[in-house]
């Protein structure tokens, strides 16, 4: 499972291919990073930029660079801990924000699912239609399962979704005492910290080169046909790759499969 930290750098990476620069620190403070061998780049090159943290004390973190001047990055951010030499990085110009990349993910978080569960309706061994629980719109998977005993299950094909309810077919009814297992889709938890976690369902190369289109396409309309920035290139690019790529993983199998008739 990776991160938010992990998929803007990934992004970006795809994004700003010459743009970015990557390297260990040779020094640093709470709130600088000093890197004499890579940051070699005139005076303000990265200011206003992205850091991303690779190792040490503060692996993870996403730090806005407020200057750059000489080999050293000063950050908005004052760090529990100091950088140290040897911390890798990598840092970003800032062509694309990391509040813009951050929500070309979320964008294309939007155009797939993830699934959740809901356990909270029981089988009376009589009742086939139930009121489906608040949240629960799209029905992915029915499971129903003796509470006491987790090897008694089964995957039920007997079921339909309609009006807000959830109807059995006749003759199928859930066995009393036993838990109907509702696995359904929903929209990806919003990201707002670096360490967030993406759903481990998520195809991670899917979701890099997605939101790399939402953010060229924003780049396209801002920076328009600037020779530099390569928006054209890049996106036929990620247009290619999409092609081979599916938004999510296949899932694995979570539950013994028994016949409900």
């Amino acid at each position: 499972m990776t991160n938010l930290s992990n998929i803007t750098r990934r992004v970006a990476r795809i994004v700003l291919p010459d743009m970015m620069v990557t390297g260990s620190a040779t020094g640093g403070s709470t709130t600088t990073l000093a890197d004499t061998v890579n940051l070699t780049y005139s005076d303000a090159y990265l200011d206003k930029g992205t850091i991303w943290m690779l190792s040490g004390s503060n692996i993870n973190k996403v730090l806005r660079i407020t200057g750059h001047r000489g080999n050293t990055l000063t950050f908005s951010e004052t760090l529990a801990v100091a950088i140290a030499s040897g911390n890798r990085y990598a840092a970003a110009r800032s062509v694309y924000t990391y509040e813009r990349i951050k929500q070309a993910v979320m964008q294309a978080l939007d155009d797939t699912y993830v699934d959740d569960e809901d356990s909270t309706l029981d089988g009376d061994g009589v009742t086939l239609e139930f009121t489906l629980p608040a949240g629960v719109i799209d029905i992915k998977e029915v499971w129903i399962e003796n509470p006491d005993d987790e090897n008694q299950n089964y995957r039920s094909s007997h079921y339909k979704q309609k009006n807000g309810l959830l109807r059995f077919d006749y003759g199928y009814p859930p066995e009393d005492g036993w838990v109907i297992r509702i696995i359904h889709r929903v929209r990806h938890s919003e990201l707002v910290d670096y360490d967030d976690e993406i759903d481990q369902l998520i195809n991670e190369d899917w979701l890099c080169h997605k939101a790399a289109f939402y953010l060229l396409d924003w780049g396209m309309g801002t920076y328009k046909a600037q020779a530099e920035y390569r928006i054209e290139e890049r996106m036929n690019f990620v247009l290619e790759s999409l092609k081979t790529l599916k938004p999510r993983k296949d899932a694995p199998s979570i539950r013994l499969t028994t016949s409900d008739g």
